[in-house]
């Protein structure tokens, strides 16, 4: 066995040499190249297979596996960029419990109730995958912030960061974000766009930067103009980044920190910047008087050996960018949805006009009345169901990230060691099982209404489960809640005439985003 692994290991590091590192990008698929990658995928899935089975307590039989390929096994490209394809794919010819493969590490797939219950009912004992399962540039650049550590590195930092993301204190965040929402269309959108009837807007793009600065004010104090401009410089070099991260290759081992690659080089600038604006950034805050921002409790954290400086700008970089995309998805797929649904529209409109007061004392330059404070924060709205079931139908990635259970679990016969990982098919979940009717595939926000939270605990996924759910969910919904309500007030939403037939998706991110353009017409 050993000469087998010694000479699959001297394929691997013959086709390393040449893939990534003396071929044209035409070269890397050319017949040769080809012909490695298959003999290395075969050797390894081989292997691989042996090494982590799982067999059927009855049957015998093996786990349903995706086969090994070169070089990421399944990887982050097929669980998230290729996700939405592979969900149905996978799920249709492997079943609702099968094996697919991170690098060499193994992931168990799961997309039923029963199996989420058994998998996560202790999910705050869960331990996160190392380094996302996605090797050492992901190490670098998100390996140590909260989302991805456990144990008491997460202890730590969740009790140094959760008084900052409160319900109650995400409520006193709600005028900075109402400030905002209005500054953008006020400073950005009609800026670029004009004051038109009617404008073509990209979700995605047109909105941006919108929840980035919400954010940032939450992290750093209100950010100045110059602030602002030195983190939209930053943000290209940080997307860049994780394009990498996201690819894989090369990039996945540890050698790869030596060699004279892109992603080095793009690595090595961005943590440069990032570690030169925070340190700025939290000098600032403490002149300024903004104690309570959280790069001021990370520092200090730091400072003190609490933490370290990883858990500190990784964590930052964690809440700022990568959460970045992931609220874009929710918010643009949240606008598609309802300017495709004028019917749902014009009841929201209705909704958001008799609960804020609008036009009186409701949502005004001058911020939220009661009325609209209670509106955003309240859970039993049309708003909120609105918002559910539009991320039930576009969860913002295919596959959860994947952590592991601490002990052994039983799903569908199959005995899963403790400590290996698990992921959940989010589109099986919150959209192909007969719980949620016929009409699963249709948009209908009502069918949140009257439904116990414990009903779906096990058959909704969006912030996670358990106590690990997402640390700025609040923020993240209040966020959601504020600009719809800008939105919906202020336009009628229409999706433009080329759109309306099918919605493409922006394959290059991986977070589930529409490419659609939508019409905004004044009222």
């Amino acid at each position: 066995m050993l000469s087998y692994w010694f000479f699959a290991l001297a394929a691997v590091a013959v086709f390393l040499c040449r893939a990534y590192l003396f071929q044209s990008p035409s070269q890397l698929h050319s017949p040769l190249t080809s012909t490695v990658a298959t003999c290395v995928s075969v050797i390894f899935n081989f292997f691989l297979t042996r090494r982590n089975a799982i067999t059927h307590r009855q049957t015998g039989r093996q786990i349903p596996s995706c086969p090994w390929k070169w070089p990421n096994g399944q990887g982050d490209v097929a669980k998230f960029l290729d996700g939405m394809e592979n969900s149905e794919s996978w799920g249709t010819e492997l079943g609702g419990c099968y094996r697919i493969w991170a690098g060499t590490n193994p992931e168990i797939v799961v997309s039923k109730p029963q199996h989420i219950k058994a998998a996560f009912q202790d999910s705050d004992k869960h331990l996160k995958a190392h380094n996302n399962d996605s090797g050492y540039l992901m190490s670098q650049v998100l390996g140590k912030c909260l989302g991805l550590v456990s144990g008491k590195e997460y202890a730590t930092l969740r009790e140094l960061l959760e008084p900052s993301f409160t319900y109650s204190q995400s409520g006193r965040y709600l005028l900075r974000i109402q400030q905002r929402t209005e500054e953008w269309f006020r400073q950005r959108l009609f800026m670029d766009k004009g004051h038109k009837d009617r404008l073509t807007v990209d979700p995605v793009n047109d909105f941006k930067f919108l929840p980035f600065l919400i954010v940032a004010d939450i992290l750093y104090g209100n950010v100045s103009p110059e602030m602002e401009a030195e983190l939209f410089s930053i943000g290209p070099e940080r997307e860049k980044l994780f394009q990498h991260v996201i690819g894989g290759g090369i990039s996945r081992f540890n050698l790869s920190k030596y060699l004279p690659t892109e992603a080095n080089r793009t690595l090595r600038s961005f943590q440069l910047q990032w570690a030169r604006f925070n340190a700025e950034a939290y000098e600032r805050a403490v002149t300024e008087g903004y104690s309570e921002a959280v790069v001021v409790k990370l520092f200090e954290a730091a400072r003190r050996g609490a933490i370290n400086w990883d858990h500190c700008h990784q964590t930052l970089d964690e809440m700022l960018f990568a959460n970045l995309d992931v609220t874009m998805g929710a918010l643009s797929w949240h606008l598609v949805h309802l300017a495709d649904n004028p019917s749902a529209q014009s009841k929201l409109r209705e909704e958001i006009a008799t609960r804020t007061k609008s036009g009186r004392d409701g949502i005004t330059a001058s911020g939220l009345s009661d009325e609209g404070n209670e509106y955003i924060q309240s859970s039993t709205t049309l708003l909120a169901a609105c918002i559910l079931e539009s991320s039930r139908l576009r969860p913002l990635a295919a596959f959860t990230v994947p952590q592991a259970s601490p002990t052994d679990r039983d799903i569908d016969g199959y005995t899963i060691s403790a400590k290996t990982n698990f992921v959940v098919d989010t589109l099986a979940l919150n959209i192909r099982q007969d719980y949620w009717g016929e009409d699963r595939h249709s948009y209908r926000p009502e069918r949140f209404f009257g439904i116990p939270r414990s009903d779906i605990r096990y058959r909704y996924w969006r912030f996670g489960f358990g106590p690990r759910q997402c640390l700025g969910k609040y923020i993240a919904e209040f966020i959601l809640r504020m600009v719809t309500v800008t939105v919906i007030s202020k336009f009628s939403l229409h999706l433009s005439a080329p759109e309306a037939e099918s919605w493409e998706r922006d394959r290059g991110v991986w977070i589930s985003q529409p490419k659609v353009q939508l019409e905004f017409e004044h009222l």
